[in-house]
């Protein structure tokens, strides 16, 4: 009997890459709970965004890609699209916003810091439910649609959000505005189960979402590492989702659907 299974050399650099995923994730956490340090803890969320589109990007190209790996992406992106984006939310919340979600605030009758507290588990184990549920349906749903908001977009969109409120100077001059970011972590939680079709993060045919695509792949990528452009980045997420939610998703899925029905 072998101490250790033996692995394969072509899945470590992906598999490196998701464990480095995880590890910033675990270190936005920690930014966010024990430092209050709002800001790094966004950033650490973003870098995460990258890696995880990088580690599928490298096991592709180094044919690296395993069952193993595909687990372990999801654990990774429960920590750093869940519960990451939750405790940034915890934390941030009661700093900025104290009137509303401080220990001496109430909301219908209860603590407001157990309500907070609950929405932000909650939101983390959407996020685990959304992550089990595209693993066994996507093969359902076919290469070019999600059903429900992806982690990590909804990842993207949290950490984004507060660090071009930071950018702006909102969070100083009314750092009231960030007493709703818990509900759009309710919002968020809610569309990541939901069945409203999306548009893959894939290069599309269609030419204005190929456009906004391209864009938002590019502004990602030039962004994040340079720490800019946080307000531009936001708009983009969400008119992303904007139009992929209220337009383009449909529109695909119902072709989808007539096709299957003529060939059915």
């Amino acid at each position: 009997m072998r101490l250790f299974d033996p692995i394969p050399l072509r899945t470590i650099p992906p598999n490196a890459i998701t464990a480095a995923s995880m590890a910033l994730a675990l270190a936005s956490i920690y930014a966010s709970l024990a430092d209050q340090n709002y800001a790094t803890a966004a950033w650490f969320i973003l870098l995460s965004v990258l890696l995880d589109k990088l580690d599928g990007s490298v096991a592709r190209f180094v044919n690296g890609s395993s069952e193993f790996g595909v687990q372990f992406d999801s654990f990774s992106d429960a920590t750093a699209f869940g519960l990451a984006p939750a405790a940034l939310i915890y934390g941030a919340a009661q700093s900025f916003a104290p009137q509303t979600w401080g220990p001496a605030a109430t909301l219908g009758g209860l603590p407001a810091t157990s309500v907070l507290a609950g929405i932000c588990m909650t939101y983390g184990v959407m996020t685990a439910v959304r992550l089990a549920r595209f693993n066994v349906t996507t093969a359902a749903i076919g290469p070019s649609l999600f059903l429900g908001l992806p982690s990590t977009l909804s990842g993207a969109m949290i950490a984004s959000g507060f660090l071009a409120l930071g950018e702006l100077g909102l969070d100083k001059s009314n750092p009231q505005i960030i007493g709703w970011f818990p509900w759009l972590a309710v919002a968020n939680a809610a569309l990541m189960v939901c069945n409203l079709p999306l548009p893959k993060l894939k290069t599309s045919s269609h030419p204005v979402i190929k456009v906004v695509q391209l864009i938002l792949a590019t502004g990602v990528f030039i962004a994040v590492p340079l720490r800019v452009g946080m307000p531009v980045l936001f708009a983009l997420v969400l008119g992303y989702l904007v139009l992929g939610f209220g337009w383009l998703g449909p529109r695909m899925h119902a072709q989808r659907t007539d096709l299957q029905e003529v060939h059915g």
